[in-house]
């Protein structure tokens, strides 16, 4: 009896622990239009694989995203990816496209997270400013669900078309520490006047942790900044006797 409420009560404490639809999700906005999928949903999800998210020919609010994919790799490194091939505002008017990737349980240790985004603009020049962003939590909480972006924001990168094409990319490694699983998500708010389309949309997100050799030279960095601390405190007291 005893080990059966143990059973039961480890159970309950796995199912409170864990994070809400835990799987890689995908969410894509266009005004109050939204369409959501999560990895495996037959509905939507063409690619049949585990942590990889596939659709195809996605008409939402007068966007039409021909081909997406969300990607999701665990441990050394983990990796999240969210790319489209042609992103294109079917309407006479301007409109902001949405796009969210997320997905939890990534595993640590990691000390920072590299981003990435690209993209290429056509037809575009008068469109506003689009933003590119990524986000880490702590809390292993799943984002795009379907326009959460839970924990910290690490980098943002934009960009507004001013010649036909225009393209703009940017890279940062970020500090980020986990020791213990968590979450990342990566999104866009893609701004385009009639017409006008984005091809070639790539973010990505790799975590690392320092190499042996990086650790020496960090460890060698404190012990040298520590003596040089001890010095200046014993300095006055040299000069005093």
């Amino acid at each position: 009896m005893k080990n059966t409420l143990l059973v039961a009560a480890s159970a309950a404490a796995l199912m409170i622990a864990s994070p809400a639809l835990a799987r890689l999700q995908l969410s894509i906005g266009v005004g109050a239009s939204t369409f959501t999928c999560f990895d495996g949903q037959l509905s939507c999800d063409q690619s049949g694989g585990a942590n990889n998210l596939l659709t195809i020919d996605q008409t939402i609010g007068g966007a039409f995203v021909e081909i997406t994919l969300a990607q999701s790799t665990f441990g050394k490194p983990d990796s999240l990816q969210l790319s489209s091939s042609n992103i294109e505002n079917l309407t006479g008017a301007p409109i902001t496209i949405s796009l969210l990737a997320s997905d939890t349980g990534f595993v640590p240790p990691v000390t920072f997270i590299k981003s990435s985004a690209s993209l290429t603009f056509n037809d575009a020049v008068g469109s506003g400013l689009s933003t590119l962003q990524f986000w880490a939590d702590h809390a292993d909480v799943q984002g795009a669900n379907p326009s959460n972006t839970p924990g910290t924001l690490l980098e943002t990168v934009s960009g507004t078309p001013v010649t036909n094409p225009d393209s703009f990319s940017g890279s940062r490694t970020t500090s980020f520490i986990a020791g213990l699983p968590f979450s990342m998500t990566e999104g866009a708010r893609l701004n385009l006047i009639g017409g006008g389309s984005i091809t070639g949309f790539n973010q990505a997100m790799t975590t690392g942790v320092p190499e042996p050799g990086q650790w020496a030279m960090l460890i060698t960095g404190f012990a040298m900044m520590a003596a040089i601390g001890w010095r200046k405190a014993r300095l006055p007291r040299l000069l005093s006797i």
